[in-house]
């Protein structure tokens, strides 16, 4: 009896089984994609640098962008979209005067105008906002490189490519939805998105001048995230062999 007593009391000592991170099981789509159906998405990303002002000093290299990148396109490709770096720039951000950190609009006057391109996406990593992560119209979106979120079951392994992509979801036309396994849910590692949602994106998408498909995306060279795209075309092997080269 002592000895069965025991061995409950380890039992309920254990930790629970971990989470597995991006877990197709909860994902509510029900749509799949092809390679030559998917739409490329240019994204020019930002790191913002400034000494005197910490909250604009992102702490984040290139190596991170381009993992963060890899983990937003396993959230973006169950809607046949892939988001791709256009380009990393690494520059001092613009420090007004009057520049309040606790002044979440305040960030907008920030951007440097030389490199706000148009026929882009642009995100802007910083070290601090008051919130994640922030869109703030047409094409600018800016994410705190010490984000933090609330995990749930199935849920993104790390803050950046979540929160990320949640922003993305907003400058495609995504509303909140307080599912919390749901991508534009507030707060959480959540990354489902349903059927409607991806008509929504897929549709913006599609309105966009400056958005890819494939084969313009090659000649475009973003050979990266074609060389990633799921199953298998022609576009995809052309390249992975670019990259080769």
């Amino acid at each position: 009896m002592r000895a069965w007593v025991s061995f409950l009391v380890l039992g309920l000592a254990q930790d629970p089984p971990a989470e597995k991170p991006f877990d197709p099981a909860v994902h509510e789509a029900t749509q799949s994609f092809k390679a030559e159906q998917f739409l490329v998405l240019p994204v020019r990303v930002h790191l913002l640098r400034c000494k005197e002002e910490d909250a604009l000093n992102s702490k984040l290299q290139d190596p991170d962008v381009r993992r963060v990148f890899e983990k937003i396109n396993r959230i973006w490709n169950r809607a046949g979209l892939a988001p791709s770096i256009e380009s990393i720039v690494s520059e001092e951000a613009v420090r007004p005067a009057e520049f309040d950190a606790g002044d979440l609009q305040a960030f907008r006057t920030t951007r440097p105008a030389a490199s706000r391109a148009a026929g882009m996406l642009h995100v802007y990593y910083v070290h601090h906002l008051p919130t994640n992560g922030v869109f703030m119209g047409r094409d600018a979106i800016f994410v705190k490189d010490t984000a933090a979120l609330r995990p749930v079951r199935g849920g993104v392994d790390e803050p950046l490519p979540r929160v990320t992509s949640h922003e993305i979801g907003h400058a495609m036309g995504l509303v909140h939805r307080q599912d919390t396994i749901n991508l534009l849910a507030s707060g959480t590692s959540g990354w489902s998105i349903n059927d409607a949602e991806i008509d929504t994106v897929r549709k913006w998408a599609s309105q966009q001048d400056w958005v890819l498909s494939p084969s313009a995306a090659l000649q475009k060279k973003h050979y990266e995230v074609l060389s990633r795209l799921p199953g298998e075309s022609d576009i995809k092997e052309k390249a992975k062999a670019a990259l080769k080269e």
